[in-house]
């Protein structure tokens, strides 16, 4: 053979091979679609295509693109499932329709999207696709109008809970579309019922009974979600919590003159939202409801409302059994949130949603509460005792307080104090101390620990309904007072340049009360403490509750001279600090005198 005839034959060769490649990657690839599952941040996988439109990943008109799963991707349904106890499908879908297309989104006719899950029954003993038998119009699905749709959007379908959940999680799922329509991508992630438009890509996320897409979000149907998350909280699980993201329009937000309230009606009990500038996230615990699992309608002010998210929550019990996890929610849901939704017997944990690191504990009674409190209540506050650790004999049947507040260094100072003594603490206080470790209040250097920040309120259930509120709402001041010093700084403004002589009544009407046994010494204190009482009830109450005080016989009694000129000025240098202070926190917080929850019954 000549040169020529070797390169020919070569370059022949090399063609046929590559042809034979080409044709086997064809076969290999042959059922691959174009459309990739995200499991997890990076492993991404091509789909099975049982189709032709679901093999390029987009459906022309009028059709249907059917996926099923590989082993591997099943496994991470599995595996998503065991890790947070639920789990979804998440589709992103764009609609492209062509220039006739679009003449029919704008006429009368129906044009919808549906997306289905594929289960053992679309497929044979072999695993070939039932094609004969699908669609079937009884089957369980999300469906929407297109014509109300954006051109991207994700939508999620959530996979009824089980312990077996192999036998529960899908083969494969199905889009249809009136229009052309491309599937960009699959995920799975833990279940999210509801709505949220403040992402990129809006999202529509159903339980596993399916429905229908509300593109105007006016209301959603969260009767599903009892068979997506747990329908009881205990030390092993946790009702699942609704989130709520408002709107940031200005034009819609409350101000100190207007104020401007969402309604939203869950299974036709009525909560009210304040719309202030400075929250964004609320979060109400569905524990917290009489009938969570409805249909939720915001029957005003829908517009305020960008996202209303179902899910599920890990505030479970450690390894040991202990509730160290707190339930995030306003404190508007804590006072009336059913003892029989919590999670022990004694006690139950919040996180202030707004404020990270602000607890609150509501115990059963006041002996559940002096056992975690009333020690550090005498180190800390009780004058003549502070800075000593009590013995219980030492304590006998002294009074603590029936509320409490501390700040996390007050609260590092009584656990190192403790260490240093070798002092032995009962196993409430030191399931405290795991509590605040737990919680990032402080940190554990192996031997003392350091104070980060954030503070504790506790309130008793023993403690009558109308107290309670005053109560939350004082000791809820003082744990703003602890974390911000733009409001401790304010606070102490307001506290030397008030009327001197109404301040003088206010410590000697500490003094009087020898249960309180504040350290009238303590600058900090008397800071703090002159604004939770002026600030624990509301604005147009606040010179009334100083004249009751003057009014007390104890009072009088006491300081008689003081005492009559609060009366006689009906209290109008309390009310001259309180509206200070209150145009403050409302600026900052949008919370006011008397309330300092958004979220209210």
């Amino acid at each position: 053979m000549t040169k020529t005839q070797k390169l020919l034959s070569l370059a022949i060769a090399i063609f046929l091979l590559l042809d034979i490649t080409a044709g086997i990657v064809l076969l290999v690839n042959k059922d691959k679609s174009a459309v990739r599952l995200v499991c997890g941040s990076e492993n991404t996988n091509r789909l099975f295509a049982l189709d032709s439109a679901a093999s390029k990943g987009t459906i022309k008109e009028d059709g249907y693109a059917n996926f099923k799963f590989t082993k591997a991707q099943k496994e991470y349904f599995y595996k998503t499932y065991r890790e947070n106890g639920t789990v979804a499908l998440t589709v992103c879908l764009q609609l492209m329709p062509t220039k006739k297309q679009m003449e029919l989104l704008n006429s009368e006719e129906e044009a919808i999207f549906r997306y289905g899950f594929l289960g053992n029954e679309d497929f044979n003993i072999e695993g070939k696709f039932l094609k004969k038998k699908y669609p079937d119009t009884r089957r369980i699905q999300i469906q929407g109008d297109e014509k109300k749709a954006p051109e991207l959007f994700d939508v999620s379908f959530a996979v009824q809970k089980n312990e077996n959940i192999e036998k529960y999680a899908p083969e494969g799922f199905f889009i249809y579309s009136s229009i052309r329509c491309r599937i960009v991508a699959a995920c799975v992630v833990p279940a999210e019922v509801g709505f949220d438009v403040t992402k990129e890509i809006p999202f529509y996320g159903f339980a596993c009974n399916g429905g229908v897409v509300d593109f105007e979000r006016r209301s959603f149907d969260f009767s599903g979600c009892s068979m997506v998350f747990p329908v009881q909280s205990n030390t092993k699980q946790t009702m699942p919590e609704y989130r709520v993201m408002l709107s940031e329009n200005s034009e819609n937000k409350s101000t100190r003159e207007h104020s401007v309230r969402v309604q939203m009606n869950v299974g036709g009990e009525k909560l009210y939202i304040n719309n202030v500038n400075a929250a964004r996230e609320i979060i109400i615990p569905a524990a917290a409801l009489n009938t969570p699992f409805s249909r939720t309608e915001l029957a005003e002010n829908a517009d305020c409302v960008e996202s209303l998210i179902m899910r599920g929550t890990k505030a479970v019990a450690s390894e040991e059994g202990e509730i160290l996890e707190p339930i995030r929610t306003d404190p508007g849901l804590i006072l009336n949130y059913k003892t029989s939704q919590w999670r022990t017997v004694d006690y139950e944990i919040y996180e202030w949603d707004r404020f990270p690191q602000i607890l609150f504990f509501d115990t059963r009674n006041y002996e559940v509460q002096d056992r975690l409190f009333r020690r550090l209540a005498f180190f800390v506050e009780k004058q003549g005792y502070k800075g000593r650790l009590l013995t219980n004999d030492e304590l006998g049947d002294m009074h603590g307080y029936n509320a409490h507040d501390y700040s996390a260094q007050s609260m590092a100072n009584f656990f190192n104090k403790a260490t240093e003594l070798h002092f032995q603490l009962n196993e409430e206080e030191l399931l405290l101390k795991r509590i605040l470790i737990h919680n990032g209040l402080l940190d554990d250097d192996g031997f003392y620990v350091k104070a980060n920040e954030g503070g504790l309120v506790s309130i008793s259930r023993e403690t009558p309904g109308w107290s309670r509120t005053n109560l939350l709402a004082h000791e809820g001041w003082h744990t703003i007072f602890f974390r911000d010093a733009e409001f401790r700084n304010y606070v102490s403004a307001v506290y030397y340049t008030f009327d001197p002589t109404s301040r003088d009544f206010l410590i000697d009407y500490f003094k009087s009360q020898p249960s309180l046994g504040y350290d009238i010494n303590d600058e900090y204190l008397m800071h703090n403490e002159f604004m939770a009482y002026i600030m624990q009830q509301r604005l147009s109450e606040v010179a009334n509750y100083f004249v009751h005080l003057a009014n007390r016989g104890t009072v009088i009694k006491f300081t008689p001279d003081l005492a009559a000129y609060v009366r006689k000025t009906e209290g109008r240098g309390f009310e001259d600090a309180a509206n200070a202070l209150n145009d403050f926190v409302y600026d900052k917080y949008g919370i006011v005198c008397g309330n300092i929850a958004l979220v209210n019954r």
